[in-house]
C-alpha cells in the first residue's frame, strides 16, 4: 500500500509553519502588551522558559489550590526523571508562596513560606513538531480535561487540572495539573501513609528494574493489582459501553474512523508503520542491534502489514457484535499510579496521559496493559481470572448482559485486541532511534507469550486495526 497525497501533506506543512511564525510573534508580543510589572500575566505557550508568577498565582487562587490571601514569590522549574514523553516535555513546577500573616506580628516569616508541586505538560515547539501534533491531534488530551466525558469519572481516577489549552489550528496543548504523586494521606493516629508509585514498578519495571528508592516489600503482589487494573478499567468502560454520543464527539481519536472518515489519516499511519518496520527488520538483522525477532512473530507482523487496508478496518468498526466504549487509548502502568493516600492497603489508581483518548474495542487496551508491563508467568497464570472479574463487572454495573456478551466473547476480543495494538506500535518503535535492543527484546518475547496464549483458542488473526498516527514524509 502506497499513499501519494503530496497535496494534503503540504497543506499541513502550510498550516505547520504558519502556526509557528504565529506563536514566535506571540512569544514576542505577549510580554510587551501584558507585562509583569503592570501585575499582569499570561499562560505559558511551547517554547516558553518560564512561567509567569502573576498568571500562576490567578490561576492557582481561582481553583483554589492556595488561599486567596497567598502571595506567590518563586516558581522553579525542574525536569522529571525518566520523562521519556514521544511527544511533548513534562515539568515538574515548584510553587513557593506566603501566606498574609500582618494580623501576628511575632510570627516567623519561615513559618509562613509553602511549597507546592505541579506538573505542566507541553507541546514541543517548532514546525515539525507542530506538523506531528497537527497530523496526530495530540491536543485533544488538553480538550479532554475540559470535558463533560472526562467530568464523568471518578475525580481521584484523574489529575486535578488547572489549566488546559489546546489548539488543533496551533498544533498544540499545555496543561497544568497536580502531581499525583504529591498525594497525601494519614493514619487515624496521624502516621503518613505509603506515598504514590508508579504502577510499572508494581509489576516490576520489567525492561529497567526498580530504582534503589522503591521498596518491593511495601508494593502489592502483581497478580493483585493486574486484577486491580483490569477491575477499574470496567468501571470506566462500564460508563460509555456502546454509547452513541461518542461517535459525536470529533475530538476523540477515532471518531472519524467509526463514521467512515479521516481514511486518510489513517493510510498514513499504517504506512508509516509498514516503512517502519521494513527498516526494523533490517536493523535486527544487523551486527549491531542486539535483538531476535522468531518466524512466528515476522509472519504475524508481515501478513498483517501486507492484509491491511481500509475495508478491512471499517468491517470491524461497524460490526454490531463488536462493542465499542471510551477508552483511555495508550493503557499501560507507566501511565498510572497506585494512590495510597486514602490507605495504605487499598488499590485504588490514578490515571493520566490520555493524549491517545478515543472510541474503541474495550478489551484491547486491557490486553496493551499485559504486554507492556506484565511478567510472563504472571499473565500467563492470572490473566484469564482477572479478565472474569473485569467481565463480570461489567454485568454488575449493567453494561452487558451474560448471554449477550459472553466471557468466550470477551476473552476472544481480548487475545486479539492485545496483539492489534501492539503491531503498529512494535513497527514504529521497531526503528526509532535510541531505542535499546533489550526493550525491543522484552515487548517481542511479551508479544510472542500472548500470540501463544491466544494459539489455544481457533479461528483468532490478527489484523492493523489501533495504529499511532504518524505520516510518512511526502516530498
Amino acid at each position: 500500500m502506497t499513499i501519494t497525497s503530496p497535496s494534503t501533506y503540504r497543506l499541513y506543512s502550510l498550516q505547520a509553519a504558519t502556526a509557528q511564525a504565529y506563536s514566535t510573534v506571540r512569544r514576542h508580543l505577549l510580554p510587551i502588551i501584558l507585562p509583569s510589572a503592570l501585575g499582569l500575566g499570561y499562560a505559558p505557550s511551547p517554547g516558553d522558559a518560564d512561567i509567569s508568577i502573576q498568571w500562576l498565582s490567578k490561576t492557582l487562587i481561582t481553583a483554589e489550590v492556595i488561599p486567596s490571601h497567598a502571595k506567590v514569590t518563586g516558581v522553579e522549574c525542574k525536569g522529571l526523571d525518566g520523562n521519556r514523553g514521544m511527544v511533548g516535555v513534562m515539568t515538574r513546577v515548584v510553587v513557593i508562596y506566603t501566606l498574609d500573616t500582618r494580623s501576628s506580628s511575632n510570627s516567623n516569616p519561615n513559618k509562613d513560606s509553602h511549597e507546592l508541586h505541579l506538573i505542566l505538560k507541553k507541546s514541543n515547539d517548532g514546525r515539525d513538531s507542530r506538523l506531528g501534533n497537527i497530523i496526530s491531534r495530540q491536543c485533544r488530551e488538553a480538550i479532554f480535561y475540559s470535558s463533560d466525558i472526562a467530568r464523568s469519572l471518578p475525580t481521584t481516577l484523574l489529575p486535578k487540572v488547572y489549566y488546559s489549552h489546546g489548539s488543533y489550528w496551533l498544533g498544540e496543548y499545555v496543561i497544568l495539573m497536580e502531581d499525583i504523586k504529591q498525594r497525601r494521606g494519614h493514619t487515624e493516629a496521624g502516621d503518613a501513609m505509603e506515598l504514590p508509585v508508579d504502577l510499572n514498578f508494581v509489576f516490576g519495571n520489567q525492561i529497567w528494574g526498580l530504582p534503589p528508592s522503591i521498596d518491593p516489600k511495601t508494593l502489592p503482589p502483581a497478580a493483585q493489582m493486574l486484577e486491580q487494573v483490569f477491575i477499574t478499567a470496567a468501571g470506566i468502560h462500564a460508563l460509555h459501553w456502546n454509547d452513541s454520543r461518542l461517535r459525536k464527539m470529533d475530538w476523540l481519536k477515532t471518531t472519524g474512523w467509526y463514521r467512515g472518515a479521516d481514511r486518510t489519516r489513517w493510510e498514513w499511519s499504517v504506512q508509516a508503520g509498514s516503512e517502519a518496520w521494513i527498516r526494523g527488520k533490517a536493523r535486527a538483522a544487523g551486527d549491531e542491534y542486539d535483538v531476535t525477532y522468531s518466524e512466528k512473530f515476522v509472519k504475524v507482523m508481515d501478513e498483517s502489514f501486507e492484509r491491511a487496508s481500509w475495508d478491512i478496518l471499517q468491517r470491524r468498526l461497524q460490526d454490531p457484535s463488536v462493542p465499542f466504549t471510551l477508552s483511555h487509548g495508550d493503557f499501560h502502568a507507566a501511565n498510572m499510579i497506585l494512590d495510597r493516600s486514602r490507605s495504605s492497603t487499598s488499590l485504588d489508581l490514578a490515571i493520566y496521559d490520555w493524549s491517545e483518548v478515543c472510541i474503541w474495542e474495550p478489551t484491547t487496551e486491557l490486553g496493551q496493559t499485559i504486554i507492556s508491563d506484565v511478567a510472563i508467568p504472571v499473565f500467563q497464570e492470572h490473566v484469564r481470572s482477572a479478565l472474569r472479574k473485569y467481565w463480570e463487572k461489567l454485568i454488575e454495573l449493567g453494561a452487558v448482559k451474560p448471554t449477550e456478551y459472553t466471557f468466550g466473547t470477551c476473552w476472544n476480543h481480548f487475545l486479539r485486541g492485545g496483539v492489534e495494538k501492539w503491531l503498529g506500535m512494535f513497527a514504529i518503535l521497531s526503528s526509532m532511534p535510541g531505542m535499546p535492543a533489550k526493550g525491543m527484546q522484552f515487548f517481542h518475547d511479551q508479544m510472542v507469550a500472548f500470540i501463544e496464549l491466544a494459539e489455544e483458542e481457533e479461528g483468532i488473526t490478527y489484523d492493523i486495526t489501533a495504529v499511532p498516527c504518524f505520516a510518512p514524509k511526502i516530498k
